[in-house]
C-alpha cells in the first residue's frame, strides 16, 4: 500500500532556521484533504527546534490526520527534538495512535525534573480543568517577575480564551496548549533577552462559524480574516466565543508594550498583532478550529520588576 509523506516548510536559513512553528505544518494542513485512508508519514527531519506553537499545531494536525489515515508515523533526527517532546508529554498524548522512527521508548526512562518554566502540552475538554493551567501559567509568569497586576490582566483573558477553546473545542480531541519561558527571544531575530510563548489550539468550529450564528455579526463575516479581526474588537460577544468581552484587545497590548504579538489562527484566516498595534491579516491553508499565539518578550537590561 501507498504511503503519502508530507515535508513541511521549515526554514533553513535565518534566525528561525530549523524551527517548528505553526507556519511550517502549512503543507500538511493542505495535504489533509487529499488523505483517504492511506498511510501518511509526516517528516520531521528538518526540524532542530520546537516552540509551544509548533507543538499545539503538530498535535492539532496529527488529530486531523488519525481520522483519516489507518496508519501516522513521524520521522525525527537527531535525539534532541525527540527528547524535547517526550519531556512535553508530547507521546505520551499520542501513544498507539501515531508511531515514531527512530524509536524514542527509551526516552520514558529517563528522570525528569521541573524547571518551572513550561506548562507540558496538556489535552483538555472541561472548563473544570482548565484552574491548574492558568496557575502553571501565572507561576511562569511570576517567575519572570511580571507585575501582579499584569498577570491578573494576562491570565484572566487566557483562563477565557481556555474556556472558549474548552466550549467550543467539544470535537474528537477538545483543546490543547503549551507554554514556555525561554531565556532567549525566540521569536524573530536572535536578539538579548527572554520571552515567554502561549499556545493554545481547539478542535471547534472556528471563529467565523461561531459569530455566523448570530445575525448581528453577519456583515462581519464575509472571510475568516473578516471574522478574527472584528473577534478582536472590544465588546464583540457571541456564545462564548473567542474575544468575547475584547479579551484578546488586552492580551494584544499588554505583548505589544515589549514587542511582543498576538496571533490568532481560523479556517483559512490568520490576524496578528504586532507591537505597532497593526493587523496583519493571511490567507492560510484551514486550521481545523482556532489557534490563538501569544509572544510576550522581555529585553535584557530592563529593570526586575518586583
Amino acid at each position: 500500500m501507498k504511503k503519502t509523506r508530507i515535508t513541511l516548510n521549515v526554514q533553513s536559513r535565518g534566525a528561525m532556521s530549523g524551527v517548528l512553528t505553526l507556519g511550517s505544518l502549512d503543507p500538511a494542513f493542505e495535504a489533509i484533504s487529499t488523505v483517504d485512508g492511506d498511510p501518511v508519514e509526516l517528516d520531521l527531519r528538518s526540524v532542530d527546534f520546537v516552540e509551544p506553537a509548533g507543538l499545539c499545531g503538530l498535535a492539532a494536525l496529527l488529530e486531523a490526520l488519525t481520522t483519516r489515515s489507518e496508519a501516522v508515523s513521524i520521522a525525527l533526527s537527531g535525539r534532541n527534538v525527540a527528547a524535547y517532546l517526550e519531556r512535553m508529554d508530547f507521546f505520551r498524548l499520542f501513544s498507539g495512535r501515531v508511531s515514531v522512527h527512530p524509536d524514542v521508548s527509551s526516552l520514558e526512562d529517563r528522570e525528569r525534573h521541573n524547571p518551572g518554566t513550561l506548562q507540558e502540552l496538556v489535552n483538555f475538554h472541561e472548563e473544570s480543568e482548565i484552574k491548574d493551567i492558568i496557575q502553571r501559567i501565572s507561576d511562569i509568569l511570576e517567575s519572570r517577575e511580571y507585575l501582579l497586576r499584569e498577570r491578573v490582566a494576562i491570565c484572566s483573558t487566557l483562563s477565557e480564551i481556555c474556556g472558549n477553546a474548552a466550549e467550543h473545542g467539544r470535537s474528537s480531541f477538545g483543546a490543547y496548549v503549551a507554554v514556555q519561558a525561554y531565556d532567549h527571544i525566540v521569536s524573530g531575530s536572535r536578539r538579548d533577552g527572554e520571552e515567554v510563548i502561549i499556545s493554545i489550539a481547539d478542535g471547534g468550529p472556528g471563529i467565523r462559524n461561531t459569530l455566523l450564528r448570530n445575525p448581528v455579526y453577519a456583515e462581519h463575516t464575509a472571510t475568516d480574516n473578516d471574522a478574527i479581526r472584528h473577534a478582536l474588537k472590544m465588546g464583540v460577544t457571541s456564545t462564548g466565543e473567542i474575544g468575547r468581552g475584547g479579551g484578546l484587545t488586552l492580551v494584544a497590548q499588554l505583548s505589544a508594550r515589549n514587542g511582543g504579538s498576538l496571533s490568532i489562527r481560523s479556517g483559512s484566516g490568520r490576524v496578528t498583532v504586532n507591537k505597532e498595534e497593526k493587523q496583519r491579516p493571511r490567507n492560510v491553508p484551514d486550521f481545523p478550529g482556532t489557534f490563538v499565539r501569544v509572544s510576550l518578550p522581555r529585553h535584557t537590561g530592563e529593570p526586575h520588576r518586583r
